[in-house]
């Protein structure tokens, strides 16, 4: 029996019709442009959009206060839409701090800002910070303060936050000597 009467015996009946190899060879990028037309959409110059990025930062946003998982998970996300996008003519990497920051919740923004005001004391603060500076001192946050997070500020009846107290002045107490340093003798 030959090869090909063995294959028949033990091989399904939809190989059976299997065309022979092409008479010349393929190189790779041949090969892969056949295989991209067997499945629309799959091209790579389709995938990722503008709207990717947009739908990331809005259900990072929609969730809340995150955990140190999904936070990284949303950096790891992040990063990758954008680097596409941005190889492929489709966006600004100087757009990307902003849109990363934009990301973040709020309840952890203040947090990441006021741990990066110490790092960077002389940063301006209407530019925006690297992503990887953000995403470390996120990560550093949440995963040292995870019970921190739950914390929510104190409001009024209407929903406003209250405004921190105001230091009162201090009065000496009636008993205590009180030395005059105006300069002038009164005796």
């Amino acid at each position: 029996m030959s090869i090909k009467e063995y294959e028949g015996e033990f091989t399904p009946i939809a190989t059976h019709n299997k065309p022979e190899p092409a008479a010349r060879a393929y190189t790779y990028e041949e090969w892969k442009a056949e295989i991209f037309k067997l499945y629309p959409g799959s091209e790579s110059k389709d995938r990722y959009t503008q709207n990717n990025l947009e739908k990331l930062i809005a259900d990072f946003l929609s969730k809340g206060t995150p955990l140190r998982a999904s936070f990284s998970q949303y950096h790891r996300k992040f990063q990758k839409i954008v680097k596409w996008l941005a190889d492929n003519g489709k966006m600004e990497r100087s757009s990307e701090k902003e849109k990363f920051q934009h990301g973040i919740p709020s309840t952890l923004w203040v947090r990441i800002a006021q741990c990066l005001e110490i790092l960077y004391p002389l940063h301006h603060p209407n530019n925006p910070y690297e992503v990887e500076d953000m995403f470390n001192t996120g990560d550093w946050y949440l995963k040292g303060n995870t019970t921190a997070m739950a914390f929510t500020p104190p409001t009024d009846h209407q929903g406003g936050i209250l405004p921190a107290p105001s230091p009162q002045p201090t009065t000496a107490p009636a008993n205590a000597k009180t030395t005059d340093t105006s300069g002038s003798n009164s005796g």
